[in-house]
This record gives C-alpha cells, sequence and structure tokens, in this order.
C-alpha cells in the first residue's frame, strides 16, 4: 500500500543491528584489554566504523517523524527537502561505516601475512576506500548548484538519473567481492598451522565470517537505484553490522576459551580425577615455537608470517 508507514519497522530492523554489533564490538575490546594487549589501528578503525553507524541511524531517527519510511506523496512537501539534506549525511556516514569496518578487518590480517598477500591487502585498501569515498562524494556533487540535489525544484542542472544510481551498484559490488576475497585469505596463513585440520577448520571460519557481510553487500545493491527506500536504508545498516560483527568473532575466541576452560574445571575430570585443563591448539603451537623450535616467519618466498601472530585471536 502507497499509504504504509514503513518508518517504525525500519528504525526497530536497524537499531536492533547497531546495538547488536556495537556488544560484539564492546566484548572484542574487553577481551583485548582484559588480556593485557594494547589495542591497535584494526580496534580503533572499527570503533570509528561503527560511531558512523550510530550516527547515521540517528539520523534516520530523526528522519522518520518527517515522513521517511513512507510514499512520497503523503510526506508533506515542505519536509522533502529537508529529508533529502538528511538522507545525504545519513548515506555518506553509512558509507563511511561500511568502508572503514571493512578497513580494520584487512588492517587485521595485514599483522598475520607477509610477501606480496599484503601488496594485495594494501590495495584493497586502497581501492575500497576510493571507490566508496567517491561514491560519498558524487552524493554531494552530483548536481550544481549542490542543493539541488535534495531540493529538487530549485534551479539547476543534474547528472543524468542513471548515471550515480550506476556508479553506487558499481561501488556497493566491488566492496561486496572484496569482502569475499578478505574472509578467503586467512586460510592460507592457517592451513599451514601444525594443528588438528578440525581446529584449523574452526579458526579458519571464525576469520571468514566476512562471506556474509559480502553476501549483506551484493544484495544492497539491488535496491541502490531506490536509495531513499527503507529497504536500502536497512540493508545499509546490515552491511555495516554484519561486517563489524565478523571482524569481532575471531577476537572472542578469548572468551569461548576461556568459558569451556571453566566449564571443564567444575566440570571435567581427568582418568585420575583430576582436571586436565583445556588448552587453545594456537597457543599450543606458539608454546612449541617458544620451547625453542620457534616456527619461522616466513613461509617460503613471500609466505606468510608465523603461528606467533595468531595470538592476535588467543
Amino acid at each position: 500500500m502507497d499509504d504504509d508507514d514503513r518508518g517504525p519497522n525500519m528504525l526497530a530492523t536497524t537499531w536492533a543491528l547497531t546495538g547488536l554489533s556495537g556488544v560484539f564490538l564492546a566484548v572484542r575490546l574487553a577481551c583485548k584489554l582484559r588480556t593485557k594487549r594494547r589495542l591497535w589501528w584494526d580496534d580503533y578503525v572499527l570503533t570509528l566504523s561503527w560511531v558512523m553507524l550510530l550516527v547515521s541511524i540517528v539520523l534516520v531517527t530523526m528522519s522518520v517523524p518527517r515522513g521517511l519510511g513512507r510514499h512520497v506523496k503523503h510526506v508533506p512537501i515542505e519536509n522533502l527537502s529537508t529529508l533529502g539534506f538528511m538522507g545525504n549525511f545519513t548515506g555518506t556516514f553509512s558509507i563511511l561505516a561500511a568502508v572503514w569496518s571493512k578497513t580494520s578487518f584487512a588492517l587485521t590480517l595485514l599483522r598475520l601475512m607477509s610477501g606480496r598477500v599484503r601488496i594485495v591487502l594494501w590495495a584493497i585498501i586502497a581501492t575500497i576506500n576510493i571507490s566508496m569515498g567517491l561514491n560519498a562524494v558524487f552524493m554531494w556533487t552530483r548536481c550544481s548548484p549542490a542543493s539541488k540535489v535534495w531540493n529538487p525544484y530549485s534551479p539547476g542542472t543534474c547528472w543524468e538519473p542513471h548515471v550515480y544510481p550506476a556508479y553506487g551498484m558499481f561501488a556497493a559490488g566491488y566492496s561486496g567481492i572484496m569482502d569475499f576475497v578478505l574472509a578467503l585469505l586467512p586460510w592460507k596463513v592457517i592451513w599451514k598451522l601444525q594443528m588438528k585440520r578440525k581446529e584449523k577448520v574452526g579458526v579458519a571460519l571464525a576469520m571468514s565470517m566476512g562471506v556474509f557481510a559480502g553476501a549483506t553487500a551484493i544484495v544492497k545493491t539491488t535496491v541502490i537505484p531506490t536509495l531513499a527506500s527503507p529497504d536500502y536504508t536497512c540493508r545499509g545498516a546490515a552491511e555495516s553490522a554484519v561486517t563489524i560483527i565478523a571482524a569481532s568473532i575471531p577476537v572472542l575466541r578469548t572468551l569461548f576459551r576461556d568459558l569451556q576452560t571453566l566449564s571443564r574445571r567444575q566440570y571435567g575430570t581427568g582418568r585420575h580425577g583430576t582436571h586436565t585443563g583445556s588448552k587453545d591448539p594456537v597457543d599450543m603451537e606458539m608454546s612449541r615455537g617458544r620451547r625453542g623450535k620457534r616456527p619461522s616467519r616466513k613461509v617460503g618466498k613471500g609466505g606468510e608470517k608465523g603461528v606467533a601472530s595468531l595470538s592476535l585471536f588467543t
């Protein structure tokens, strides 16, 4: 129905996603601080990404009472320019949240990789920031004067209607593809560790949750031509939120491991009635290295850093 108000449902969805991703981020940071590890650039960039997501959702919340989520013909005409102006800011902050969340995970991988893979990672960081950054810039500059972007009744000229949505689809699609690439790269280094295959798969899967962010980004491209639609807003928030959650899950292995250890201390005993303990497989690999058989920092020409780097996630 044209007179449906989808604003309340949109707010419920976007705030739920923002809150859930905020919880994952907070636990990620708490796990690092609890183990007395210093925060690094990936933590700061991911936090900034969540702040951008929060700001965009606050703007959406302010826009709903003015008519966002309703068919344009049911929005008071005096609110159209305000909604357009606020929508541009919402889109800009949403783009920054998405691209910086991906940048954060790429920075994390930089600490694990070496050789040519690092060049690939830097190329991904540069290209997604440029492509998505241009998307945000074009949002403001596609009309002359710029005020015509949010006030279509003012005099001026704009790009052909299909140009900006076409570039937006390209940028979002490229960003989604890079999510899949970033999700697959960890398998290359993890598969070389001296761990049980089951443990390798578990660690690799934890670091590959970005495939869901990539799927969300690809799906979002289908609604880019209707930038003001509630679907675009919800899927834009979903992309950033899922990426933040995916980037936080590997670090949460610390929490899961500690909970497992606590459970075994309370309920588990060894064959002789004593606590058997639980050792994380990555920690075991690092212990072997500290006992004298320290793993090489590189594996072959252009290889990856040794397992000591995986202390990032333990």
